[in-house]
């Protein structure tokens, strides 16, 4: 079972997507997790929000800016200027990568024909220790489909809130070919209160979202994911649990 850096965080106090934690991850065989939103002239940048001001130092919608606007700002935890996909491209590709990293680029926000292809050209080459997911299933396939080597992942939660049905079964009809599955706790806990053991499921790869470090309540979500087989836990304090499920915290 993988503890992923969520925003590529290791300890809680990380700012989120700072490049010396992208780098360290790459070179240590570490899961590492961005989220990635398409910009005006088809690049992209690494923010989870619709709007720059809770992340950074700019305002109003990301999708309206361009990359020359964006090398201005600054994230408000980190100061860092905000990481865009092509710089993110140029440290994957200068770092020795270990053959266990695996990097996660979660999709947020709307894509077109452009964002295609800009997202083909820019990682090129770098593809095979990647995972593109979302919560649309659709944007996924269309953003992912020119990309060699890419693997797919998606999160049925938004769908499975929008409609009401239960999250695993919603995978099997929506994502059949799906890599990996991304599952909220609260339905890992559904799954594993009706006895279903995930790993025994027939899905693709399981990553339980998002369990820190922690309280009993942490405690009891952390035991119950791997009671259930997943394969991954997304957490913002990897080094905590890791250090714990060793014996040396």
């Amino acid at each position: 079972m993988r503890l992923k850096w969520h925003k590529l965080r290791r300890q809680p106090e990380d700012p989120p997507f700072l490049r010396e934690n992208l780098r360290a991850g790459l070179a240590a065989g570490a899961s590492l997790e961005v989220d990635i939103r398409a910009l005006a002239d088809g690049r992209f940048v690494c923010l989870h929000d619709a709007v720059f001001d809770s992340e950074t130092s700019g305002r109003g919608p990301v999708v309206a800016s361009n990359e020359h606007a964006v090398t201005a700002l600054r994230m408000l935890e980190s100061g860092e200027p905000p990481l865009l996909l092509d710089e993110l491209a140029d440290i994957v590709r200068s770092t020795a990568l270990h053959p266990n990293s695996l990097l996660q680029l979660d999709l947020c926000g709307p894509i077109d024909t452009a964002d295609c292809d800009a997202f083909a050209a820019t990682l090129r080459g770098i593809s095979t220790q990647m995972v593109l997911s979302a919560y649309s299933w659709d944007d996924v396939t269309r953003l992912g489909a020119r990309v060699r080597g890419l693997a797919l992942g998606y999160d049925p939660t938004e769908d499975a809130t929008r409609s009401g049905r239960d999250a695993i079964s919603l995978v099997r009809e929506v994502a059949p070919t799906a890599d990996w599955i991304y599952l909220h706790r609260s339905s890992v806990r559904n799954a594993h209160k009706r006895g279903e053991q995930l790993a025994a499921a027939g899905l693709a790869m399981i990553d339980c979202w998002t369990i820190d470090h922690g309280g009993a309540t942490n405690r009891f979500h952390f035991g119950m994911a791997l009671a259930a087989g997943c394969d991954q836990i997304t957490t913002n304090s990897p080094a905590l649990w890791a250090r714990e499920m060793s014996g040396s915290g």
